[in-house]
Formats: structure tokens, C-alpha cells, sequence
């Protein structure tokens, strides 16, 4: 059963700051509302007939343009298909502006690691930050740089919020017949693959300052991704990494 669904937004200048949501399904009306990068508070509401209930969602639409919200996102969501394209330029638009925005706060900083964080279950998404001046400081020296958990700056995590209301529907009781397995696979590959779309871009620089920059996708406590490194960074930065680990075994 395709479901009708609507996302809509008031911001604190370039990200979002609180959330709405409805959707319709069968008779049944479905809303969250909340601040950005939460879960919210749900509302669900049965009708008498599909019409009663299409229009009640018609009318929390209206009620959230009415209160200033921007409508951010309507489409039609198959609950037996997760739209992977979407989450990829979704994570890809967020991390862009993220890492600009941590650039730009901290201009006396050489911004040269970017992460996108998520957890064992793909329900989260965020992102780490960290410069040359960071790892310089942490007492933990060259650890720090390959453990996002440890570095300096995490601003732009709102940005991420139209991502991880996608990532939800996975994980509220909606209707959703997506193979988890395949979901929490493809979630991941969207997240590396967003990575990849702006690094081929040139976001995190190019020839030398391209081989200064590290890019990590980490699930929190859980093993790196099998050929995450390579994918998302040049030889040089995999040899740096390597030499760590092997300074590990010694």
C-alpha cells in the first residue's frame, strides 16, 4: 500500500531548526513533529474512509504552511522499496554544507578529515570534523585522526536531519517491507557513495591537498566497512592508515 508523505521545515538561517511530518496510508493519518535531529513526537489518527483520511492529511499540510513551516519534500513512498538514489543526494547535499560551514567558522583551522557517522542499525547519520591543528593538540596522536569520536568539531549535523527523517522510516512502526539486511547494506553504500560523488567533485581538494585530507564513513561500535578506505581515499592516505595499524601489531 503506497503512501502520500510530506516533510516541512522552519530554519535558523541555513539549517533546519524544527520539523513536520505527515503521512497517509490506507485510513490512517501519521504525524511527527519536533526539533531537527530528533525523533519527535508521533501522532496517528484512523478515519472512516480513505477520502476522510487523505484529507485530513491535506489539511496537516495546510496547518504546517499556515504556521510558517517550508514544505521540503512530498512524494509517494512504496513501502516494499527504500530509495537509495535519494538518500545518497540527500547525505552528499548535507555533508557539502557541512564541511563548508565548519570551514568557514573556523577559518584559522586547516580543515583536513571529514566523517559521516552512523550506527549499526541505520538509524543515524552525522559527521566529524577535525584539522591539522586538532590532531597536532590531541595527546593521542596519530589514533586520534582514524577515531572521528575523538575529533574537534561536529557543527552541521542539522543539515543531515532530511537524511535521517528517510533513514526513520525504517524504524517507526510504518508500514516498511525492506529486507533490513538489504536496507542497512544499501544505507551505508548511499552514505560511502555520497563521499565518493564529492570527492570526485574536488570538495575535499585535489593533488597534494587531496592527499592531506582523510574521509571516513564509521559505523559506531562495529568493524570498519570492507573497502571503505580505498574507495573514499587515495593511496596516500591508505598507506597512512596502513602503517598505522601495522604500528599496532609491532
Amino acid at each position: 500500500m503506497s503512501s502520500n508523505y510530506s516533510l516541512f521545515y522552519t530554519f535558523d538561517g541555513d539549517q533546519a531548526d524544527r520539523f513536520r511530518e505527515a503521512r497517509v496510508f490506507g485510513t490512517t493519518v501519521w504525524t511527527a513533529a519536533g526539533g531537527a535531529m530528533t525523533w519527535g513526537e508521533e501522532t496517528r489518527n484512523d478515519y472512516a474512509s480513505e477520502a476522510e483520511a487523505h484529507a485530513a492529511w491535506l489539511a496537516h499540510c495546510r496547518a504546517a504552511l499556515a504556521d510558517g513551516y517550508t514544505l521540503a519534500r512530498e512524494s509517494t513512498i512504496d513501502p516494499a522499496i527504500f530509495d537509495f538514489t535519494l538518500l545518497q543526494t540527500l547525505v552528499a547535499h548535507a555533508a557539502r554544507r557541512a564541511f563548508d560551514g565548519v570551514r568557514r567558522a573556523h577559518p584559522d583551522q586547516h580543515i583536513d578529515a571529514f566523517a559521516l557517522v552512523s550506527d549499526d542499525s541505520a538509524m543515524t547519520i552525522g559527521c566529524m570534523v577535525n584539522s591539522r591543528e586538532a590532531l597536532a593538540a590531541s595527546e593521542y596522536g596519530e589514533e586520534m585522526l582514524w577515531n572521528p569520536a575523538e575529533w574537534a568539531f561536529d557543527e552541521g549535523g542539522a543539515y543531515f536531519d532530511s537524511a535521517y527523517r528517510l533513514l526513520l522510516q525504517a524504524h517507526r512502526e510504518l508500514p516498511f517491507d525492506v529486507d533490513f539486511d538489504a536496507f542497512r547494506r544499501g544505507a551505508f553504500d548511499a552514505c560511502i557513495g555520497a563521499l565518493a560523488q564529492l570527492d570526485a567533485e574536488g570538495v575535499f581538494g585535489t593533488g597534494a591537498r587531496r592527499d592531506d585530507c582523510v574521509l571516513l564513513f564509521e559505523v559506531s561500535d562495529s568493524e570498519p566497512l570492507e573497502g571503505a578506505m580505498a574507495r573514499l581515499n587515495p593511496p596516500a592516505v591508505v598507506a597512512r592508515y596502513e602503517a598505522w595499524m601495522a604500528s599496532w601489531a609491532e
